[in-house]
């Protein structure tokens, strides 16, 4: 029996217009009404995952920045799990050598971006690579219209980041049109140069930098535990690399049709893609009782 559902946002719970459908989220209020708990567990930070839930009232608990942070069902913050301020500087180091990189921090005040324009090239870039039925144009105008809710602050430098005793860095992600070229060996130079990072991404062409106790899977096997429930009592909804450590813990890992290649090899089950309501199928099943394997 699943007494608890964990989903990602952008790619699975989200639809192309980064909206939770009313499909998805009556779905997501029918398992609680039926005492079964479910919980977000995103990339985002708090204030960007929280916004699109609150069009639907839909209320829960909130794993953010890839399992950095734990938030409770009324936004209190529970734990922050973040990067010695001497590892963030070995990282951009190694960041520096790489040309043409966006680079964001992600911290306990925020998210911090030195620049506006490429940021904005970014968000429109993963959205029209999570959601390949619209263009980039169409891209770009939702990433413009949901600019409010990004929570970022525009600095010139990072430097005073760093030196900043009450900052906790809790991720960095790093974006290049290059793709995997230039991220492929990046990540190797990270994991051969920088011990105890986790390093996942949420688009072919990003890679996202936590601390290697900061990840999805094991921030949703924390929460589980917390409630007594077991791994083969949980499902797990997701589509992309950050995803893979909480797909392969839970028993009922399900991976979206539009999902990668990685994180269907890493699921058990699966279902439509997110712009179909996959999550809503998904949990369909669950209350149906028909949860069938692929």
């Amino acid at each position: 029996m699943i007494k608890l559902i964990a989903s990602d946002m952008d790619g699975t719970l989200l639809n192309d217009h980064m909206d939770v459908s009313l499909s998805n989220a009556q779905a997501i209020k029918r398992a609680q009404s039926q005492g079964i708990h479910f919980v977000i567990a995103t990339g985002r930070d708090y204030p960007m995952a929280a916004h699109p839930l609150k069009a639907h009232d839909i209320e829960c608990p909130i794993i953010a920045l890839n399992g950095a942070q734990l938030f409770d069902v009324d936004g209190h913050n529970l734990y922050n799990k973040g990067l010695e301020k001497s590892t963030v500087k070995k990282i951009r180091n190694i960041l520096a050598q790489y040309p043409d990189l966006h680079e964001e921090l992600m911290t306990n005040e925020g998210i911090y971006s030195n620049n506006q324009e490429k940021r904005l090239d970014t968000i429109a870039s993963m959205l029209a690579d999570l959601n390949p039925d619209i263009s980039y144009e169409e891209a770009m105008q939702n990433a413009i219209s949901h600019a409010e809710e990004n929570n970022v602050k525009f600095v010139k430098s990072f430097d005073a980041l760093l030196e900043d005793d009450s900052i906790i860095i809790l991720k960095l992600s790093a974006h290049t049109e290059e793709g995997a070229s230039i991220l492929k060996p990046l990540k190797e130079q990270l994991m051969n140069e920088v011990p105890k990072l986790a390093i996942t991404a949420s688009s072919k062409k990003n890679i996202e930098i936590n601390h290697e106790s900061a990840q999805k899977g094991i921030a949703v096997a924390k929460y589980a535990k917390k409630l007594g429930i077991k791994a083969d009592e949980v499902m797990t909804i997701g589509d992309n690399i950050n995803d893979l450590s909480m797909l392969e813990w839970a028993k009922y890992g399900t991976a979206v049709e539009n999902a990668v290649s990685e994180a269907k090899e890493s699921a058990h089950y699966s279902t439509s893609n997110n712009s179909q309501n996959g999550v809503a199928e998904a949990i369909s099943r669950v209350l149906s009782g028909k949860i069938y394997k692929e």
